[in-house]
């Protein structure tokens, strides 16, 4: 009865252990270079710059020497949205994150626009 009850005991930790590793958020603070093929030239390639202050998260795109500003920045679980603003077409991004990408898509009034990140090596 005692091995029945400690082995209950064991696979009930694990579990709970397992579950909450399996909930954890991905960390998007970082600076991840991505690729938009479908994308206008200008805007194909460039950086996506995560920052945390406070509990709030902020993001920015940049292009060389030009930066846009993120905003509405939400991580929900793996799903980091936000929206920029480019040449005044609001463009809504949505990705998922893991350890090392971010895979989603731009949405703005001509359709969708799908991207690729990969999480930059710090230097």
């Amino acid at each position: 009865m005692k091995f029945t009850k400690s082995l209950m005991l064991i696979v009930l930790i694990v579990s709970a252990s397992a579950n909450l590793f399996a909930q954890k958020k991905a960390d998007p603070v970082g600076t991840w270079s991505f690729n938009a093929p479908d994308a206008a030239y200008e805007y194909s390639s460039g950086d996506i710059v995560i920052a945390k202050e406070g509990k709030e998260y902020t993001a920015k795109i940049v292009y060389g020497d030009y930066e846009i500003k993120g905003q509405d920045v939400v991580l929900d679980k793996d799903q980091l949205t936000f929206t920029v603003y480019i040449e005044g077409e609001p463009i809504s991004i949505k990705g998922t994150v893991t350890k090392e990408t971010i895979i989603g898509k731009a949405s703005y009034s001509e359709g969708t626009i799908s991207f690729e990140a990969e999480r930059k090596k710090e230097e």
